[in-house]
């Protein structure tokens, strides 16, 4: 199949620094503005997710143990995906959630790409 930017298919290593770099930032802003927001003060399985989803999002910017990191971070997702149906809160976040599951499997199956600390077997 002819590729129309025959080009730039040397950077195709980039995409997965990219979709770490965003979704690591994401992860970050959205689950540590969650756990500062949170009301209850006492420590329960929500408020551990938050923490492990900002650490997560952390280790995907440093490009650290990328492929293990998104596995548990699929745990995680799917785990806010089934509280989400349980509290019937924040439905409108199940599309993004989807989304970055998505973007999850893609580096898992992908690694970590450029500029990561992770080193390719």
């Amino acid at each position: 199949m002819l590729n129309t930017f025959p080009d730039l298919l040397i950077l195709s290593f980039t995409a997965p620094l990219i979709l770490r770099l965003f979704l690591g930032i994401y992860l970050i802003k959205d689950f540590w503005g969650e756990l500062i927001n949170y009301k209850k003060k006492d420590f329960n399985y929500t408020r551990l997710l938050k923490i492990l989803g900002a650490l997560g999002g952390i280790l995907l910017i440093l490009g650290l143990l990328t492929q293990i990191v998104s596995l548990f971070l699929i745990l995680i997702i799917v785990l806010n995906i089934i509280n989400i149906k349980n509290n019937k809160l924040k439905e409108n976040q199940l599309s993004l959630y989807i989304l970055i599951l998505g973007i999850l499997l893609s580096l898992v199956l992908s690694g970590a790409g450029f500029l990561a600390m992770d080193m390719p077997l």
